[in-house]
């Protein structure tokens, strides 16, 4: 009844917008717009759709997620747009908000539906309560294993470790204790190479891993609270440890550049980012020996393997998009047509469709195994534990906000994960609430 609700409100939306529109009809080329960072969607691509399409004008506009929602509760967001997290289909279609593209799916000659990788796109897939069932709302553009390790081989060398094997993972205690190991410091005891180094945004779908291999939830039963239970807490403990202990940069010890960039500097000596970070490590010297790759880790010894794509990044179409059909053609373009392949040709994300593996670089080992271990990975993928009431960057906020106390000695850690939950809670609460006045 709530979604039904939802969907009435939309539809009187979009109906009164639409009569804005003389006659009810569009003259001359249909007008697609497209939110997305320019870097997913170069200007000069943008040029030759437009050239090989004159009955459609493409035009992309920047991402702002903000004023995409006040504009779809006016009846006009753009037709396309570019989805950060996989998993925030759930919290827009239980709004009523994103196109049902599963029909066109199956009728489409470009994207078809039997070469769709389902372990990659499967956070586009979505049946109200669980992912990787149900209609498609969108697919990845390109999707990785964020879980893999990149490592420096010379500072592995350096510690006196071995090079990990590409087969079999290390446990998430072997990780910390090799950074560690990894981590130097000069005389005064700062910290001049970090063992190990995440993304903020990663920490939540590292933690869900975790929790999906030890079979429990990071929420109450009723999903309207975070879990309690010290097993759960501990999760997001483990990764605050590296921080606090220095291994990773921090208040304290800040990063010159995100983690990548800091990792490229020979600043960190091992993370955790996937396969799409290889394709940016080509820009270095020497790379194909320089860096090496190890699959996602396993929680435990006897536990089972469990990796994730960060609900990986992809393209919706929004429910009162007026163009449908058209907007659908640049969907096709994009995933499997043209612009689809060069992208996979980069090497910079493994593709939605399966027939495009052939054109991903394997002209060196170094691809060869990154491409390997990603494919391997990508069969114990499990959607990470979203919520259908917050979106992912809200998770970012609570963490990035709180940690920097317990760095400082300010909180403990207790007192750390009770304000990382009391920040997650208030926002479920209000999820919850905005959802149920729809």
């Amino acid at each position: 009844m709530k979604l039904f609700r939802v969907l009435v409100i939309i539809g009187l939306v979009i109906f009164a917008a639409g009569s804005l529109y003389a006659g009810g009809r569009e003259t001359g080329p249909v007008t697609i717009r497209f939110m997305c960072t320019e870097a997913d969607l170069p200007r000069d691509f943008v040029q030759s759709f437009n050239e090989q399409n004159p009955d459609i004008n493409l035009v992309r506009e920047d991402e702002d997620w903000t004023r995409w929602m006040a504009d779809a509760m006016a009846g006009d967001a753009p037709d396309l747009s570019r989805m950060g997290s996989g998993t925030d289909i759930a919290y827009y279609v239980n709004r009523g908000l994103l196109y049902d593209i599963t029909d066109m799916l199956k009728g489409s000659d470009v994207v078809r539906w039997d070469d769709i990788d389902r372990e990659g796109n499967s956070t586009y897939q979505f049946d109200g309560e669980q992912f990787g069932q149900g209609p498609y709302y969108g697919l990845s553009k390109d999707y990785n294993n964020i879980g893999m390790i990149t490592y420096n081989t010379d500072m592995f060398k350096q510690a006196g470790l071995d090079p990990l094997s590409i087969t079999e993972p290390i446990t998430y205690e072997e990780l910390y204790e090799m950074a560690k190991e990894l981590t130097v410091r000069d005389s005064d005891g700062n910290v001049v190479t970090f063992g190990y180094d995440y993304a903020p945004g990663w920490v939540k779908h590292l933690v869900s891993d975790m929790a999906n291999a030890k079979g429990i939830s990071l929420y109450n039963e009723d999903g309207s609270a975070m879990n309690e239970d010290p097993e759960a807490r501990d999760l997001w403990k483990y990764f605050a440890r590296f921080q606090v202990e220095d291994i990773s940069s921090n208040v304290r010890n800040p990063s010159p550049a995100w983690v990548g960039s800091a990792f490229q500097s020979d600043r960190v000596a091992m993370v955790q980012l996937g396969y799409w970070f290889g394709a940016q490590m080509m820009e270095n010297p020497n790379y194909e020996t320089r860096y090496a790759w190890a699959p996602t880790p396993i929680y435990a010894e006897g536990y089972p393997r469990v990796a994730s794509n960060l609900g990986a990044t992809g393209i919706v179409m929004f429910s009162g998009t007026r163009h449908p059909e058209e907007a659908f053609r640049v969907f096709e373009w994009y995933m499997g047509g043209d612009y689809g392949i060069e992208r996979a040709r980069t090497g910079w994300g493994i593709p939605p469709l399966m027939s495009l593996a052939e054109y991903l670089p394997v002209d060196n080992e170094y691809n060869r195994v990154r491409k390997q271990i990603a494919y391997d990975d990508a069969q114990y993928f499990q959607p990470w534990q979203a919520s259908p009431y917050i979106t992912a960057a809200m998770y970012d906020y609570a963490w990035e906000s709180n940690i920097d106390d317990l760095v400082l000695g300010n909180t403990s850690y207790d007192q750390f994960v009770d304000r990382l939950y009391a920040e997650l809670n208030a926002a479920l609460r209000r999820g919850i609430e905005e959802l149920e006045a729809f």
